[in-house]
């Protein structure tokens, strides 16, 4: 098959609405001129059109508004394809995304960390600037799309309004107090003083980890060791010393003040993780946070009496904040614990 068969075949396989990079046709072969000439004397014939050079689109055709281009989500996400970029929302567009603030911001503005121009589509342009930023290559996106919609709004006014102040509260109620506090380390003191009462307001900390399974539930304990852990003292609690998953419901957490007592101990909390809650703080810790595999901790070895697929939604819960690497690693340990 000719480089020009082979570009008219991926350019057929693109469907409505989609888009297709260079990037993407450069795998084909080294010749990577003579794939853009092909691309640029293909597309029309193939139905496709050219938001610029090196991207291309398949217009979604509407009954009501005829041929529509692709969203801009799509466009973004072949942007960062086309130019190996990093791109996050400016502080002003992430505020109104999020519902912090009513008004669009004149200029459709996000940050990356390569030049490149604006687009200009049909009722307005996708500006790009380039920054020198480690919170672009660090923060996870969303919420360094979060805390850069909390520094717009206090750049602007000192004081949040209530249901701004409501919703932030919320909205950083869907991560774990540790990665919050290490991501807004990157921010200047005056913007962490902002944020922290926040997480004060958020912050409940309670015993997690391999110490929960050690504390009865329910009448059962799960792990062999709670006298090595009593003896040591040396408890893991989230929002202490230890990392939880974001999302926590009340219903993941009992009371354990009776047994505390019972041996003479203050963690300074009498809350502790359901076993299934204990599980995804473990597996959140590792994986998600370190993108380490849990070797240490495989079901066979502790006394679980858990249905699996309570163990198999936890996983799932998991998958939707892994990246690719984290995804292998979840699947990994699921498939090791014969949860597949």
């Amino acid at each position: 098959m000719s480089l020009a068969q082979q570009v008219r075949k991926k350019f057929q396989g693109v469907p409505e609405g989609g888009i297709i990079v260079s990037r993407e046709l450069h795998r084909l072969s080294t010749e990577s001129q003579s794939i853009d000439k092909a691309a640029s004397r293909l597309y029309k014939t193939e139905g496709l059109r050219k938001l610029r050079n090196g991207l291309y689109y398949k217009p979604y055709a509407s009954k009501y508004f005829g041929e529509l281009p692709p969203s801009e989500n799509d466009i973004l996400r072949a942007v960062q394809k086309q130019y190996d970029a990093r791109v996050s929302p400016s502080g002003a567009l992430a505020a109104y995304e999020l519902g912090l603030v009513q008004s669009l911001p004149d200029v459709i503005t996000y940050e990356t960390d390569k030049r490149i121009g604006p687009f200009q589509l049909d009722n307005h342009t996708i500006c790009f600037n380039k920054v020198l930023d480690t919170k672009l290559k660090v923060v996870e996106p969303s919420l360094l799309s979060l805390l850069k919609a909390i520094e717009f709004i206090y750049a602007q006014n000192d004081e949040l309004m209530p249901l701004q102040q409501k919703r932030i509260v919320r909205l950083l109620g869907g991560y774990s107090i540790g990665q919050v506090r290490q991501a807004i380390s990157l921010w200047p003191r005056w913007f962490q003083g902002k944020v922290e009462p926040h997480l004060r307001t958020l912050a409940q900390p309670y015993i997690s980890g391999l110490s929960a399974l050690n504390i009865p539930h329910h009448g059962k304990q799960a792990d062999w060791h709670q006298m090595g852990m009593l003896h040591s003292g040396k408890f893991q609690v989230v929002g202490e010393n230890y990392d939880g998953a974001p999302g926590l419901g009340k219903e993941e957490l009992f009371e354990c003040g009776d047994f505390l007592r019972k041996f003479d101990v203050d963690v300074g909390t009498t809350l502790c993780a359901t076993p299934t809650r204990a599980i995804k703080d473990i597996l959140y810790a590792n994986i998600i946070r370190k993108t380490r595999y849990p070797g240490f901790f495989m079901l066979d070895q502790y006394m679980l009496d858990l249905p699996k697929p309570e163990i198999q939604a936890v996983i799932e819960d998991l998958e939707a904040m892994a990246n690719e690497e984290q995804m292998a690693l979840l699947k990994e340990w699921a498939r090791d614990n014969e949860l597949d």
